[in-house]
């Protein structure tokens, strides 16, 4: 069965708005810092080479400004150097060729060097600013999904018409830009026919230089445009489905139902142990229906009183059901109870401020009195 608004027809084409679909459909939790580590050690990270590409350009065309003339003359004497030579030459060998290829390779690096060293500067720039130095050895690995024919790729979905939107925007943008400035050095260009050499192709290089700088930045507000948007479609592609997120907060932290089952366990040990404790108590402290607390005085041990077991609700009931069977006194003082139980955790010492209050229980106690030896 179609999904309803699954198609919409206009005139004698029907386009299958499915194609446009999430390819992760059902992804809605987001991506969890595991994920992004793990891709991040990968080398998957959310970066737009436009950015890099469009630096390159700048940089390129910045650096053949400044260096202009020095390039037009280091390149007019290569050439003159290497004509001459071949003019001179009564023989061409291997040997010479040798020679010859060895000199060109020198002298053309020599005279490319500045304009390769910044490029390369403004590449590594280009991926620094988005990804920060990242080293990823599993990025060099191979892989075959890399080059296996991946379908996706060409089918109309977001990246792909996001893609075509870029490359139509660049297109039009240079276009528009250069014809603006050309037609205005279109007559000096006309005119070049009347000047020197030099003059004429400072002229021609000055123009070309406007419609590269002009050119890379308006690539660089589509780099811009695109970095956010690999940004985007990072994020969405790192998103799980709620199983995924539940199996890895399992793998993660373990099974809740596991761990909820264990903090109970180590609960239920820890009243066990707690109630066990209860007949050695001195007086129960007791809000009839909510709170109880057991304190226990031990002479030479204790500065003061300590609260050795405290319950609410069943639990305090079932503290004053072995209190009574234990001969241990239950004392009603509400207030105590309530600020005992929340102030007070077992094993501690009662504190300075609960003593007034307490030692007027314990004194009236007949069974207290003696084991302090005041009976």
């Amino acid at each position: 069965m179609v999904p309803a608004f699954s198609c919409y027809t206009t005139g004698i084409y029907a386009i299958d708005l499915q194609l446009f679909a999430a390819a992760d459909e059902g992804r809605t939790e987001p991506p969890s810092e595991r994920r992004r580590r793990e891709e991040k050690e990968k080398g998957n990270v959310p970066k737009s080479n436009e950015v890099a590409s469009t630096l390159v350009l700048l940089g390129g065309t910045g650096v053949l400004f400044v260096l202009g003339d020095t390039f037009i003359r280091n390149t007019a004497i290569f050439i003159k150097k290497y004509l001459h030579m071949g003019m001179k030459l009564d023989r061409f060998g291997a040997e010479e060729f040798r020679v010859i290829l060895a000199g060109v390779s020198r002298d053309f690096f020599n005279l490319l060097w500045p304009i390769l060293a910044i490029t390369l500067v403004f590449a590594i720039v280009g991926n620094v600013v988005q990804v920060g130095f990242m080293f990823s050895p599993r990025a060099l690995a191979f892989r075959f999904d890399r080059i296996a024919p991946n379908f996706k790729r060409v089918l109309p979905n977001r990246q792909t018409l996001f893609n075509l939107l870029k490359s139509l925007a660049k297109v039009v943008m240079i276009g528009i830009i250069s014809y603006i400035l050309i037609s205005g050095d279109f007559l000096k260009v006309l005119l070049t026919g009347n000047m020197g050499m030099m003059q004429a192709i400072t002229l021609i290089t000055y123009s070309g230089f406007k419609i590269m700088m002009a050119a890379g930045l308006l690539l660089l507000g589509i780099a811009v445009a695109d970095f956010y948007f690999q940004k985007f479609e990072f994020e969405e592609s790192l998103k799980q489905t709620p199983s995924e997120a539940k199996r890895e907060m399992k793998e993660d932290s373990g099974d809740p139902v596991m761990k909820n089952r264990r903090m109970q366990l180590a609960r239920d040990m820890m009243q066990g142990n707690m109630l066990r404790e209860v007949p050695k108590a001195d007086v129960v402290i007791t809000n009839p229906t909510h709170y109880s607390v057991a304190l226990s005085y031990e002479m030479g041990r204790d500065s003061a009183p300590r609260v050795i077991a405290k319950g609410e609700n069943r639990l305090a009931l079932e503290i004053r059901r072995i209190a009574r069977e234990n001969d241990v006194p239950i004392v009603e003082s509400p207030k105590q109870a309530r600020l005992l139980y929340a102030q007070v955790e077992v094993g501690q010492e009662i504190p300075q401020e609960f003593f007034n209050a307490v030692v007027q229980i314990l004194i009236t106690l007949e069974k207290f009195r003696k084991k302090v030896g005041m009976g």
